[in-house]
């Protein structure tokens, strides 16, 4: 009878633990859509997330410029708000960022050099 006590309580133990990192799971993936409506990045946080750390300058050439057609709010799509200037920020929608990026990915040239001057 000690066995089937220490099986049912092993069991219990094991469907619990299960449960909890099944809700802890599903609450993190739930925290993390709903910090991510609306967010914004700065230049360098949009490089460092999505451009594998590249230079503020060949983020802003060989994709800003390059792409700024597409990606520019007021466009379809849009999620780039351009810099006016010197002390004018950039300004990223992060969601539509992310998703430009996953699908264009391989339309950018990461190997791209900066030019020398």
């Amino acid at each position: 009878m000690m066995k089937l006590v220490e099986y049912s309580t092993e069991f219990s133990f094991t469907e619990l633990v299960k449960k909890i990192v099944r809700d802890e799971i599903k609450k993190e993936k739930s925290n993390q859509f709903e910090q991510a409506l609306g967010e914004t990045w700065t230049l360098d946080e949009f490089r460092k997330n999505c451009c594998f750390n590249k230079d503020r300058e060949w983020v802003k050439l060989f994709i800003f410029a390059q792409f700024k057609d597409e990606i520019e709010l007021g466009k379809p799509g849009g999620w780039l708000k351009p810099s006016k200037g010197k002390g004018s920020p950039y300004g990223v929608y992060a969601v539509e960022a992310r998703k430009w990026m996953q699908a264009n990915r391989n339309r950018i040239d990461w190997n791209a050099k900066l030019p020398r001057g």
